[in-house]
């Protein structure tokens, strides 16, 4: 009976200190999509800049050491990068990472072949994956937005 005993309370330290390096209470950071810029084009990968907003919405700093992420766009796999980042993003604060995501022929194929029927009023976007806390922690991610192509073309919206 004690060795059933020690396993629990083990599991129980175990199930612990993972809780420990997330303060309770504490509400997620948003990611989001600030800006996308073309960088480098090959013909097998190209390269884009972009620019992911972290905002805190915690009475407290979070120090941050890096970024994992991918992007999709109209739900098919557009780009995915990683990203050194030595950030804090500030109480009740935001920063704007720069970072490399890097996209295959591949994946730009598919994006070409779902334009077939014509240029889309709208480009939906997905940007997710994990960012790294300095303590060894990873915080994920996920949010999704929308561009409206018509907008930009000067039409008014539907």
């Amino acid at each position: 009976m004690h060795g059933v005993g020690r396993g629990i309370a083990a599991g129980m330290l175990l199930a612990l200190s993972a809780c420990a390096g997330m303060p309770g209470g504490m509400e997620p950071l948003s990611v989001t999509l600030a800006d996308v810029r073309p960088s480098q084009m090959g013909l097998l990968e190209q390269e884009y800049m972009m620019k992911l907003r972290v905002q805190n919405p915690n009475g407290i700093d979070v120090p941050l050491q890096g970024v994992a992420f991918s992007v999709e766009l109209n739900g098919k796999t557009f780009a995915k990068g990683v990203s050194r980042q030595n950030e804090v993003v500030p109480a009740f604060g935001d920063v704007l990472l720069e970072v490399k995501a890097i996209s295959s022929l591949g994946d730009v194929l598919n994006q070409v072949s779902g334009l077939r029927a014509g240029a889309p009023e709208r480009i939906t976007y997905r940007v997710q994956g994990k960012l790294a806390r300095t303590h060894g922690t990873s915080v994920p991610f996920d949010s999704t937005g929308n561009v409206d192509l018509s907008a930009l073309a000067g039409e008014a919206p539907r």
